[in-house]
């Protein structure tokens, strides 16, 4: 049992590691090692949320938090699991296109957009409103320019802006809409120049606005001219694919009324893809920096409050998140549907990236604005081991942030970017376990120092 005498114990704490900050925790770094080299092996496969290699990570961060000795606290044990799209799909066979009674190639020669309903027509009239610009305050319109009703047709859009427009048009939702509010029954989209950056080919959620919406690829002109469509037979037949992904949650409960959360994510990029900075064939992405290595320091954290014999002022909430590297998706998910009361918590503390320090480089942390107590509480720490780097940004990429946005006051630990960033080559072998312990110890320390200073209130910029 924790020794409950706190104010005794946590000066023999910090005056300890103030005298011996320098000094590597050699059985941190074995735990460190271990947990790292695990998480970043080839056989997790990257992490990659809705994959096996993620159901092996969040096992074994499962079985690690249960061996320490932390309570389960997900909504199945350790577990909070999660939806998100994935991304969308076409049925087989069932998005087609023809024109002028010729038959395209989906993807070749077209594809639905976003904006695009389900829904099938057949041979219908095809009649072009050029750029299907209507800006009354500007007067111009090419439907008053043209006098065309567009009512009942399919109407061929050019997303092109010329030249001799001289003010802003209006954006591709609004000219959509405007088409589908005169009567469109369905949209062809293409661009009369070639280095126009069409609309997205991938996308993970439809965002219908109640009609088809087809994007003409410049290879269909080679089979029928731009000025000489005439007719069109369609359908469009897209849904939207959903994958779980998992949040690992452990607990120490020292009946206090607040709760401290101490949280990185576990999930990686997989074999690459999405987000990933590698151009050659298709290889394991294993994150050992990004982010095995804030994983394993949430687990060597949860290893020291488990074992420091002393009852802390505030609870532990443990969080390995995943879906970061899709959005921050496992800690939004989180903060809408907390396992514990947000109002209990007291303060986050988040690492992502912190294994790759080298001899005088910084310890950055960000989150400084969310709170007004956390600057001076840094800098009146007795730690010389490496700068700091202190930055007030409370809405960085990570999973603080999504704290921060419901009101919690949020801390971001990171070493910074490096050239194997989002790359194969982050591998365990680059990893500085040594420096890595020392980043453990001193946010040990802080925690510490800021035990005894009751709730931590939150700072709200006015313009945010």
């Amino acid at each position: 049992m924790k020794n409950t005498c706190f104010l005794f114990s946590l000066f023999l704490s910090l005056y300890g590691i103030a005298q011996d900050n320098d000094k590597v925790n050699k059985k941190a770094v074995k735990r460190l090692r271990s947990d790292l080299t695990i998480l970043a092996s080839d056989q997790m496969k990257g992490r990659e949320p809705g994959t096996m290699g993620e159901i092996k990570a969040r096992d074994y961060i499962s079985e690690r938090m249960k061996e320490i000795g932390l309570e389960p606290k997900g909504s199945n044990g350790f577990v909070q699991a999660f939806p998100y799209f994935e991304n969308v799909k076409q049925g087989a066979n069932q998005t087609k296109l023809s024109l002028n009674n010729k038959p395209m190639k989906l993807y070749q020669d077209f594809y639905p957009v976003s904006l695009s309903s389900n829904g099938m027509l057949s041979d219908v009239p095809v009649i072009s409103i050029l750029n299907g610009i209507h800006s009354p305050n500007f007067s111009y319109s090419d439907y008053d320019n043209l006098d065309i009703d567009v009512n009942g047709y399919i109407v061929q859009l050019d997303l092109y802006t010329p030249s001799t427009i001289d003010f802003e048009v209006p954006d591709l939702v609004s000219r959509v809409i405007e088409a589908r509010d005169r009567g469109a029954v369905a949209l062809l989209l293409y661009s009369s120049q070639k280095e126009f950056q069409l609309p997205a080919i991938n996308f993970k959620r439809i965002q219908s606005i109640g009609i088809p919406v087809l994007v003409l690829r410049n290879s269909i002109f080679t089979k029928v001219p731009a000025n000489f469509i005439e007719n069109a037979t369609l359908s469009v037949s897209q849904y939207e694919v959903t994958e779980m992904a998992h949040n690992v949650i452990g607990f120490i409960d020292n009946d206090a009324e607040t709760t401290v959360v101490i949280s990185g994510h576990y999930d990686h990029l997989g074999y690459g893809g999405e987000g990933s900075m590698y151009k050659g064939p298709r290889k394991i992405h294993n994150g050992a920096d990004d982010n095995a290595s804030g994983t394993a320091g949430v687990l060597e954290l949860a290893h020291y409050f488990k074992n420091n014999k002393i009852t802390e002022q505030n609870n532990f909430l443990f969080i390995a998140f995943s879906a970061e590297e899709k959005g921050l998706l496992g800690s939004n998910y989180f903060v809408k549907n907390p396992t514990f009361a947000l109002d209990k918590f007291n303060f986050v503390i988040n690492m992502d990236m912190i294994g790759r320090m080298e001899q005088g480089m910084p310890l950055t942390i960000e989150g400084l604005g969310s709170s007004l107590v956390w600057e001076p509480s840094i800098k009146g720490l007795a730690w010389q081991t490496f700068p700091l780097t202190l930055k007030s940004r409370e809405d960085g990429p990570s999973d603080h942030a999504p704290f921060y946005a419901v009101g919690i006051p949020a801390l971001h630990f990171w070493t910074g970017k490096h050239d194997d960033y989002h790359k194969p080559s982050d591998d365990v072998e680059k990893i500085n376990f040594e420096a890595e312990s020392k980043i453990i110890s001193f946010i040990e320390m802080f925690v510490m120092s800021m035990d005894e200073k009751g709730k931590v209130d939150i700072h709200k910029r006015e313009n945010k």
